[in-house]
């Protein structure tokens, strides 16, 4: 039966391009649903941003070193050019604007992973899984963060570009070098590139053309680190700890995708997702296990190695293990072996199944192909599928968060978020003013009124108000609380003193993958809403319930009060 149904398919090329299609409409139903022009959990946005004023006074040579000032390690030039650009244009910049720019970048990747496929001569068939892949939403992070957005999907972009032009016109060489270039300067690991292309050029036997990259990854490795100053520990190799924690989370960041949801993630999980890098690297070294001889001559200028599509495989192979390679020894230290599996970091871990697959469909035979085929595009459907459903709810809670964050720094001069980031709400708000964004939460009330002038509709008592370690938690467990309008939709949390008010946002799960199929529902029962007590200032404050619904805000009391002491 599986084969009639595979024979009935498979010149079914209308379908096949519908299969394409699909995961770009999915993707782009999520952007619109939650991409919202507001600051992110993080501060990024508003301290790349502050280049804006400094900027239009700057002298031409004060412009370059503004592009090109180290943040933290890296050079956002790409970022703060488009930055400029829209504000330039329209005397403002909308961060959904940089968001669309950067998945754009996503969507183009897609299209050089086509325009290589192409050289394959395969049915289309084949490509559907890539775009299956591509088009998940675990790096979601990235996808709604203005600034690391364009950083992590524009180097991307330029990398493949780079290994695309290297590896399928290897005359055009400085077209390549020039995407080599704008990845170098998008984000750090951009100039790792550049040794890939050599590299490239040296087994396919183009003398000029890697002597030509040799000095120019010279001449640009010695602007890139001229007044560099590392800020970030290293990984210690006489800590046995860390070296324990430096491979297994190596691993980890290769095989990452197989943990499918970007945060929240159990130890064991990890671990999984280490041992599935391992996997990915026995997978990457049984498929060119017969080209290890040719690959060797042609390194030492025996002979010539003419698959390209080959290639292009190992040489994003190569550039993702440079990349993790250099990312375990900078971030262990600091951010530990569950570091590793930050949501922005994900799209590697999907562009090594992809690079694998191109080196599978450009090694390995006909009949091994058409056989195996059927089972990786089922199977990256699936995978689509169950990340969209274990990340979606994450991503809508990281914008609410990002809602909340920029309400309490708005109206708390001292609220630690901004002194964390030796910033004041003067400079906040004139920052702000750039991006000029919506303040939903505090719609339809004046969260700068004295607790008098605060009018509740009516009463809603919450389940739980508890301190759990450096956290208060404050619970209402029972009602669904569905968003109508958008995803800021919602119960939020308000605590409010005669100086301070506070928001926190509802945090609800997704429930499991069983019940979405059987019940048709999504989100979870209950609002569960944690205050980090450190963010807090010592203060008697009142405990008010926000219900925002189909765009409205409705305000409870919950006669419920806390104290928080110093």
């Amino acid at each position: 039966m599986f084969l009639t149904l595979l024979g009935f398919v498979r010149n079914k090329i209308w379908l096949a391009f519908l299969l394409c299609i699909a995961p770009i409409i999915i993707y782009i139903w999520v952007f619109q649903s939650i991409a919202l022009n507001v600051n992110y959990v993080a501060f990024d946005d508003i301290l790349v941003f502050g280049i804006i004023p400094e900027f239009e006074k700057a002298t031409w040579p004060e412009r370059w070193q503004l592009l090109t000032t180290l943040f933290p390690e890296h050079r956002l030039v790409f970022s703060r050019s488009v930055i400029l650009l829209f504000y330039d244009i329209f005397g403002h910049v909308n961060l959904v604007w940089l968001m669309i720019v950067a998945n754009i970048c996503w969507g183009l990747c897609a299209f050089i992973f086509y325009k290589a496929f192409q050289k394959l001569h395969l049915s289309i068939w084949y490509f559907v899984p890539v775009m299956w892949l591509w088009f998940n939403i675990q790096s979601y992070e990235n996808i709604f963060w203005g600034v690391s957005s364009l950083c992590n999907f524009g180097v991307i972009l330029f990398v493949l570009s780079a290994l695309y032009f290297a590896a399928y016109h290897p005359k055009r060489v400085f077209v390549s070098l020039i995407f080599a270039v704008a990845a170098t300067f998008t984000y750090g690991n951009g100039l790792m590139v550049f040794p890939v292309i050599a590299l490239m050029f040296l087994i396919t036997g183009r003398r000029n053309q890697f002597f030509t990259t040799v000095l120019f990854t010279a001449f640009v490795a010695l602007i890139y680190f001229l007044d560099f100053t590392p800020i970030t520990q290293n990984l210690s190799f006489s800590d046995p700890q860390q070296v324990k924690e430096g491979f297994f989370g190596l691993f980890g960041f290769i095989g990452s995708i197989a943990t499918v949801s970007a945060y929240s993630i159990p130890l064991s999980a990890m671990y999984i997702a280490s041992a599935f890098g391992m996997l990915l690297v026995i997978a990457f070294i049984f498929l060119y296990q017969k080209q290890i001889l040719p690959l060797w001559h042609a390194a030492w200028l025996k002979s010539k190695y003419t698959n390209r599509t080959a290639i292009f495989a190992l040489a994003i192979l190569i550039f993702i293990g440079i990349t993790t390679l250099a990312l375990t020894y900078k971030r262990i230290p600091t951010d530990t072996f569950a570091g590793m599996f930050k949501g922005r970091y994900r799209m590697y871990s999907t562009m090594c199944c992809i690079a694998l697959y191109f080196a599978f469909l450009s090694l390995k035979s006909h009949h091994t192909r058409l056989r195996l085929s059927p089972v990786f595009l089922i199977s990256a459907i699936v995978l689509n599928m169950v990340i969209l459903h274990g990340n979606f709810a994450e991503a809508v809670n990281y914008r609410r968060s990002a809602v909340t964050q920029e309400f309490n720094a708005r109206y708390n001069a001292d609220w630690l978020g901004i002194r964390m980031f030796s910033m004041d709400q003067k400079h906040f708000e004139k920052i702000r003013a750039y991006y000029n964004s919506t303040d939903p939460l505090a719609e339809g009330w004046n969260p700068k009124s004295d607790l008098a002038g605060m009018a509740c509709d009516s009463i809603y008592t919450p389940d739980l108000i508890t301190q759990s370690g450096d956290y208060l938690a404050i619970n209402f467990e029972q009602d669904f609380f569905k968003p109508v309008k958008d995803y800021t939709d919602g119960a939020y949390v308000i605590l409010k003193s005669k100086d301070h008010v506070y928001t926190t946002p509802p945090n609800q799960s997704a429930v499991p993958l069983r019940t979405t199929i059987r019940r048709g529902m999504y989100f979870n029962k209950g609002a569960f809403a944690n205050f980090h007590r450190a963010t807090i200032e010592p203060g008697n404050y009142s405990i008010f319930l926000m219900i925002r619904k189909n765009g409205q805000n409705k305000i409870y009391c919950t006669g419920r009060t806390w104290n928080e002491v110093d």
